[in-house]
C-alpha cells in the first residue's frame, strides 16, 4: 500500500523571478480514529479492541497529566512530546508579568529518530492534478462570509477549502475582512477561529 501526494505551488510570496516553485504534500486517505487503532492492534496482540481502547484512553490521560505537571514526555520508537506557553507582547520587564497571565499555547511534537528512519521507506504515489475553480477576490471574501454565516466560526483550514485557495490567500482574505470591520479574530497560534462582527 502507497501514501498518495499532490503538487502545490508555493505561495506567491516565495516566488523568485515570477516563477512559483512547487513542494509535495501529502494527500490524506482518511484519518485512522481510537478505535481503528484498538481494532488493528488487537489483530496482533491477545487483547480485546475493548481492552486495548480503554488502555489507550488511560495512556492519553497520564500523557496529559505529565504535561499539565511541567513534565516533557519521551516515547520510545513514537516522539517527545513538551509544552509551549504563551506571555503578553511587549513585556521587558519580570516584574511586569503575573503568573495568571501565563497561559497554554500548545502542544509540541518532535518525531523519533527511529520512527523518522522508518517512514524513509514509504511508498509514494502521485495523484492526478485536479484544476481549481478560481474566484475573483469579491468572490472569495463573500464566500468565507457564507461559511461564517453557515457555521458561525471558521478556522483558515475552512477558508482554504471553502475557495479551494493556499493558506497564504486565505489568511489575506481573512485579515482584509478583519481590517473591514466585518470580521474578528479569535484566540491564539494554532488555535484561531473567525467570526462575524455584530
Amino acid at each position: 500500500m502507497s501514501a498518495k501526494y499532490k503538487l502545490t505551488e508555493n505561495p506567491p510570496a516565495s516566488a523568485k523571478n515570477g516563477i512559483q516553485n512547487l513542494h509535495a504534500r501529502i494527500v490524506p486517505s482518511r484519518t485512522a480514529t481510537i478505535d481503528d487503532l484498538a481494532a488493528e492492534i488487537s489483530t496482533i496482540s491477545t487483547f480485546s479492541s475493548g481492552d486495548i481502547k480503554g488502555l489507550l484512553e488511560s495512556f492519553t490521560q497520564v500523557v496529559t497529566n505529565r504535561l499539565k505537571n511541567g513534565e516533557n514526555v519521551n516515547l520510545d520508537g513514537l516522539g517527545y512530546y513538551s509544552v509551549s506557553l504563551d506571555c503578553p507582547k511587549d513585556i521587558t520587564s519580570e516584574k511586569r508579568i503575573r503568573a495568571e497571565s501565563i497561559r497554554f499555547r500548545n502542544v509540541n511534537f518532535r518525531c523519533s529518530n527511529k520512527m523518522k528512519a522508518s517512514l524513509k521507506s514509504m511508498k509514494l504515489e502521485r495523484v492526478p492534478a485536479v484544476k481549481k475553480k478560481e474566484f475573483t477576490g469579491e468572490e472569495r471574501l463573500q464566500r468565507i462570509i457564507s461559511k461564517m454565516n453557515e457555521l458561525r466560526t471558521v478556522t483558515c483550514t475552512d477558508c482554504m477549502g471553502v475557495n479551494q485557495c493556499s493558506r497564504y490567500i486565505a489568511l489575506q482574505d481573512l485579515n482584509t475582512l478583519i481590517k473591514s470591520g466585518k470580521v474578528e479574530k479569535l484566540g491564539y497560534g494554532k488555535n484561531v477561529l473567525y467570526m462575524l462582527r455584530p
